[in-house]
């Protein structure tokens, strides 16, 4: 569940070690962000090595210069638009609705709920999380980013599980909530990123109902 929870309170502090300037004006807010868009754009299409910044100042429709105003360099700017990202997610993810499911005791309908969401949140720039993931085998900063991503969102997951824990069968949640996160992500991934014979609904409800057994 890395990219469902760390969005809903993560997203701090990793672009201040590397941007030049914070924007205080409209016109430079909405300067940074067409660079943040034009960078997520170009490194999903292409990859971070392959993309240049004149090629990201020429997408964004600014000079070189206004890009180096706001960013150092194109690492920089990637660990802003890894940043950007989570933001995006994060307004998919807070439209679940867990007090309504909660509240009716709806618990197997909220676990399929859930995953559907997960795989939502996936659906943007898929190919940009790949190359997250990339990035991460090379770059130590990247790779603590999602490690202390990884570390808040099992954190969330176990005070999700403790919302339930009237209901919930197993005694262990600290360690429940690493098996869920785990097991959960994984499969998300897998039904993303891979080719699989069984459909993805059938995934789906199969990983619904292995939840549900295990938790309940």
């Amino acid at each position: 569940m890395l990219d469902l929870f760390i969005v809903l309170f993560l997203i701090n502090g990793m672009s201040g070690k590397n941007t030049i300037r914070i924007p205080k004006q409209e016109r430079s807010r909405e300067t940074k962000l067409s660079i943040i868009n034009a960078g997520l754009k170009l490194f999903s299409e292409k990859g971070f090595y392959k993309t240049n910044s004149k090629e990201i100042a020429r997408e964004a429709g600014v000079s070189i210069g206004s890009f180096y105003m706001y960013f150092t360099d194109k690492k920089a700017l990637f660990r802003e638009v890894l940043v950007d990202y989570h933001r995006k997610i994060k307004n998919v993810v807070e439209t679940i609705e867990i007090q309504k499911f909660a509240q009716t005791g709806k618990v197997k309908a909220f676990l399929h709920y859930l995953i559907n969401k997960l795989i939502e949140a996936h659906n943007i720039y898929p190919q940009f999380h790949q190359e997250v993931s990339v990035m991460a085998q090379s770059d130590p900063n990247i790779s603590k980013i999602i490690e202390n991503s990884k570390r808040e969102s099992i954190e969330i997951t176990k005070a999700m599980l403790f919302a339930w824990k009237d209901t919930l069968r197993i005694k262990d949640i600290d360690a429940a909530a690493i098996l869920v996160q785990t097991s959960t992500e994984e499969l998300v991934h897998t039904l993303m990123f891979s080719k699989c014979k069984v459909s993805g609904e059938r995934i789906i409800n199969e990983l619904t109902e292995m939840l549900f057994r295990y938790l309940f």
